[in-house]
C-alpha cells in the first residue's frame, strides 16, 4: 500500500457499514490483489474482517477468487465459505480460459477450498480487451472456449462481463461512445446455440483499472456518462472544481441529446432533469457518478429483460 493516501486499516473499515446501508443485498466481494495478504490492526486478514462485519448486519455476499489468488486468500475464503454457507464467485480472466490447462486448474482451485460447482459462481471477466470488433470472429472465439468449459451447467451462475469504456480517452466536449461489450453480448447469444447461456455483466460507468492518483492534485472534468440503447452519450467539460454550475448545462445536454429516457426513469434521470430545472443543485464529482451509475443499472435491467424475454 506505499504511497496510498490511507492505510489498509483506514480504507477498509468503513466498508463494512457503508456495504450495509447503501446495498444491503447478495453481492460478490473481490479484493484488489493488493489486499489478498494485508492484515488489519486486529490482526485478521482484510477479506476476514470484511466478511466478519457483512455477517453482523447479515448480508449474504459472497466471496471471489480465481487462479492466481494468494494462497492466504484462499484459506480464509475456505473458512468463510465454511461459516456462511454462501458458497464462493470463481473470476477468471480471458486469457486464463484461453490456457489448455484451465478445467485443470479449475479442478484444482475447487479442491483447494473444498466447493463444488452447484456451489460456485463463475465469471468470466474479458476487462477491457483492445478491440471487440470484429463481433461474430470475437464471439465464436469465445463459444469456442466456453464450449470446452468442464460441466458448465453444474454451475449456480454463469455470467460473461466486459467493459469498452474508455473515460480518459474521451475529450470535450464528449460524444456518443459505442458499447461494445454489449454489442458483442448480443451477438454471443444469438451464436452460442444449445449450450448455456452467460449472464451479462459490465463494469457500469467505471473502469476495471484500480487508479493509484491523489484526487486532491488533480482536477476532474465536470461530465455525464448517460447509457443508451448501442452507445454512451458523455457530455464533458472543463474542471469540475473551477465550475461548478457547468453541470447544469451538461444535465440540458443529456435531456436535448434523444437518448433521455424521461423524469419517472430513474433517480438518476430525475436528477439530470431537476438540475437542469434549477430544482436541485449541482452536487459534487459523486453525484454524477452516482446519477451515472444509477441510470446505467436501470437502463441494463430493462435491456436485459427485453432482450431474454422475461
Amino acid at each position: 500500500m506505499n504511497g496510498y493516501k490511507k492505510t489498509v486499516q483506514e480504507h477498509i473499515v468503513p466498508f463494512g457499514k457503508k456495504f450495509c446501508e447503501k446495498w444491503g443485498r447478495k453481492a460478490l466481494i473481490d479484493l484488489h490483489y493488493s489486499l489478498e495478504t494485508e492484515t488489519m490492526d486486529s490482526g485478521l486478514s482484510v477479506i476476514s474482517h470484511i466478511f466478519s462485519e457483512l455477517r453482523d448486519c447479515d448480508c449474504s455476499a459472497v466471496p471471489v477468487c480465481g487462479l492466481e489468488s494468494d494462497k492466504s486468500l484462499l484459506k480464509d475464503i475456505k473458512s468463510i465459505i465454511k461459516q456462511d454457507k454462501h458458497g464462493v464467485c470463481f473470476r477468471f480472466k480471458l486469457e486464463e480460459l484461453m490456457k489448455p490447462s484451465f478445467n485443470t486448474l479449475v479442478e484444482d482451485l475447487m479442491k483447494s477450498i473444498s466447493v463444488t460447482r452447484e456451489e460456485v459462481d463463475l465469471v468470466i471477466d474479458l476487462g477491457k480487451p483492445e478491440s471487440f470488433t470484429p463481433y461474430d470472429i470475437f464471439s465464436k472465439a469465445l463459444v469456442v472456449r466456453i464450449k470446452r468449459i468442464e460441466n458448465i451447467n453444474e454451475y449456480r451462475s454463469f455470467i460473461l462481463s466486459a467493459t469498452s469504456l474508455r473515460l480518459s480517452e474521451i475529450k470535450r466536449p464528449g460524444g456518443e461512445i459505442e458499447r461494445h461489450e454489449w454489442l458483442l453480448y448480443k451477438q454471443l447469444i444469438n451464436d452460442i446455440g444449445e449450450i448455456r447461456s452467460p449472464t451479462f455483466g459490465d463494469y457500469t460507468i467505471e473502469t476495471p483499472e484500480f487508479i493509484n492518483q491523489d484526487m486532491r492534485k488533480i482536477k476532474p472534468a465536470g461530465k455525464i456518462v448517460y447509457t443508451s440503447d448501442d452507445v454512451w452519450f458523455v457530455t464533458k467539460g472543463t474542471a469540475y472544481r473551477d465550475n461548478p454550475a457547468q453541470m447544469k448545462e451538461h444535465c440540458e445536454a443529456v435531456v436535448r441529446s434523444g437518448h433521455f429516457c424521461g423524469v419517472s426513469y430513474s433517480h438518476g434521470d430525475k436528477r439530470i432533469n431537476n438540475t437542469m430545472i434549477g430544482k436541485e443543485n449541482t452536487g459534487n464529482l459523486s453525484t454524477w457518478k452516482q446519477v451515472g451509475v444509477n441510470h446505467h443499472i436501470t437502463k441494463v435491467s430493462e435491456q436485459l429483460a427485453s432482450f431474454h424475454g422475461t
